[in-house]
């Protein structure tokens, strides 16, 4: 049943809660209906592999008692399809208004029943298991399982949900990708703006701090004449009042070299330090150098100055003063110098050439929006409403990239980067929004493609064991028609070759379990796992071809089955994880399944290579280990030893990079 409708679309927290509520039944019902129709169909199969084994061995007709065992599995077949039936036809009913996709692919699947007449030919195979009619019995019951995985597909949709969940997660990456590029691009603006801004910001206080040292300089000027008038003596109050003033100057130049080291720092971020002058000759002054060095001088000369006028000696507090005014020239001096430079830096900053650039990201955030319009107005018009995640920041990053480029154009740096930062902000949002959308979409094709292989590993497993059963008869038949100089009869060829074009059948479904695995691309080992079982396959084949059917054929494809079954376990747990709500994350991103049961993959097929291994050693005598089919199964053995450490090495190299994400 179709997601698309919906997906993506923001919600308030009340019609949240209503959309996982409905989400939580769909699923429910999803998966009643599923386990049900599994159900039926396992034991539908099950009734098919005992006939197979029975009739494969050779024996005219099954036990008694097997035969009953193969009714019940039918009777239990028929009672679970009635029941998933009935609940496929309420359903529908149900659905009509409020979900008429999902209605009408329950009404697909009841006209689907009564078409291929599912009920009367299931009747039909327990009326021939009753009768011992076991040949027809089984190619009835094969012919229903056909049409029982058809209506699998058909309420679950599996593959059109795993094709729009691929192109869903490929069309919002492409919108992530751009949205990445145009942070960029606004990044790098912004900071071309704040950049403007800070020396812009630094002339202003390097201009501010000029104007408070030039009235230092003229507060100072004007207590040196007033102590050059006073002479070698003053009136005692005119001394104490000259005294204070004096106090006051030096106050207001302590605190003033602060404010000026300060300016200094940013002087050496921004680039706009003066370079130093050439060393002073003895007996002059430094030119250039440290503005607040200069600042801390006069203050000190101040200090000297007012010591002087406490004492009642204005005459001799005229050389302080003269060193003050001198230190605060310099000031002013130096202050000047990095005015100069913090302006020639300025006006050499491209704002035509910003304010252009600016102007792109904006048209390219623009299309960018009208791109996510076009798309969700196309889904609209097919009857799948759908709001793209990132579209509405997106919108309102545009208006304020226009406003910036206009306000640089102005030359008003600060403006602009304010608006630019707004604008960055809303990119960013709109880049949260998509990751979180594929995120949840990710976790959806997990959940897909891991159905999907349970699924699909469960229907090889039933294969694999039927051709099991198949080869052991083939082999107790040549055993028994053994021809001239060991010679493989004729019939046992034949039987053989049809087991292993089974096998072949088989490594097919593997590769498409490889394709699923590579969609999702989160695991190491389980890959590998399924690689090495997709060459066990065609390892059984190769030598059901040649009519080998003996010992070593039959180990390998029981090593197949518990293979199977170890995928099959890993894949239910995952499931039932997921379902309780613990599911696997590694780096943020969901796994399929996690290194864990990946390690206990790896573990159970180390630990079957060493029973093999001490079986070998305990049941094959040293003078026996040149013979051909010794050195084939110690062969297979290295075979199986070097899938192991080729996992071990490829779950090293995953965990490695674990990691290494986790460390950035």
């Amino acid at each position: 049943m179709s997601r698309s409708s919906g997906r993506s679309v923001p919600m308030s927290d009340r019609d949240s809660r209503a959309a996982a509520t409905a989400r939580l039944t769909h699923c429910e019902s999803h998966g009643t209906m599923r386990a049900l129709l599994l159900s039926a169909r396992r034991a539908l199969a099950g009734g098919a592999l005992l006939l197979s084994a029975f009739l494969a061995s050779g024996m005219l007709a099954p036990a008694a008692v097997a035969q009953e065992r193969a009714v019940a599995l039918q009777a239990e077949a028929q009672r679970r399809f009635q029941e998933l039936h009935e609940r496929m036809q309420r359903l529908q009913l149900v659905k009509a208004e409020q979900e008429p996709d999902e209605s009408r692919t329950l009404e697909q699947g009841n006209r689907l029943i009564q078409e291929r007449s599912i009920h009367d030919r299931m009747a039909t195979i327990r009326d021939l298991l009753t009768q011992e009619r076991f040949d027809e019995a089984l190619d009835a019951m094969g012919g229903v399982r056909k049409d029982l995985d058809a209506l699998l597909d058909l309420l679950l949709n599996r593959e059109l949900d795993l094709e729009e969940l691929l192109a869903e997660i490929e069309r919002l990456e492409a919108y992530k990708e751009r949205v990445e590029a145009l942070i960029d691009e606004q990044r790098a603006e912004k900071n071309a703006a704040a950049e403007a801004e800070a020396l812009q910001k630094q002339l202003e206080r390097l201009e501010a701090a000029q104007r408070d040292v030039k009235a230092l300089l003229d507060a100072q000027d004007a207590l040196r004449e007033q102590a050059n008038r006073a002479g070698l003596a003053a009136q005692p109050a005119e001394a104490e009042r000259m005294a204070k003033e004096q106090q006051d100057l030096q106050q207001r130049a302590t605190d003033l070299e602060p404010r000026l080291r300060d300016l200094e720092r940013n002087a050496e971020k921004l680039g706009t330090q003066p370079k130093p002058a050439e060393a002073p000759k003895p007996g002059e002054a430094a030119q250039g150098g440290s503005c607040s060095g200069s600042c801390q001088s006069a203050a000190g000369a101040m200090g000297q100055s007012q010591q002087k006028l406490q004492k009642n000696k204005p005459e001799r507090a005229l050389e302080d003063m003269d060193a003050a005014r001198r230190a605060l020239q310099q000031t002013l001096q130096q202050l000047e110098q990095m005015s100069e430079e913090a302006r020639r830096k300025l006006l050499a900053l491209p704002f035509d050439q910003q304010a252009k650039a600016q102007e792109r990201t904006a048209v390219s955030t623009d299309r960018l929006a009208q791109d996510m319009e076009a798309d969700d107005q196309k889904a609209d018009e097919a009857g799948q409403p759908r709001s793209t995640p990132g579209k509405k920041p997106i919108q309102q990053a545009v208006p304020k990239q226009k406003a910036a480029a206009g306000q640089l154009k102005d030359v008003k740096p600060g403006d602009a980067a304010q608006e630019q930062q707004d604008a960055l902000e809303d990119l960013q949002q709109a880049k949260k929004e998509l990751e979180d959308a594929l995120a949840q979409l990710r976790q959806e094709l997990q959940d897909e493609v891991l159905r999907a292989l349970e699924e699909r590993f469960a229907k090889m497993l039933e294969v694999q064991k039927d051709l099991s059963a198949r080869t052991r008869a083939a082999h107790r038949l040549a055993e028994e028609t053994l021809g001239a100089a060991g010679a493989v009869p004729r019939a046992v060829a034949d039987r053989a070759a049809e087991i292993g074009g089974g096998e072949r059948g088989l490594a097919g479904e593997a590769n498409d379990a490889l394709k699923l695995l590579a969609e999702d691309g989160s695991t190491a080992a389980f890959p590998a796992v399924v690689e090495m079982l997709r060459d066990d396959f065609n390892a059984v084949a190769d030598r059901l071809e040649q009519a080998r059917v003996g010992r070593t054929t039959q180990e390998l494809q029981a090593e197949i089955e518990q293979t199977l079954k170890d995928l099959i376990d890993a894949l239910r747990r995952q499931i039932e994880a997921n379902q309780g709500g613990g599911q696997c994350q590694c780096n943020g991103q969901p796994v399929l399944v996690p290194r864990s049961a990946e390690l206990k993959l790896v573990m159970i097929k180390q630990q079957r290579v060493n029973r093999r291994t001490t079986e070998y050693d305990r049941d094959v005598p040293e003078q026996l280990r040149v013979t051909e089919e010794a050195q084939e199964a110690a062969r297979e053995l290295a075979r199986q030893q070097g899938t192991v450490e080729d996992l071990l090495r490829r779950m090293a190299t995953q965990l490695e990079k674990d990691e290494q994400a986790r460390n950035r």
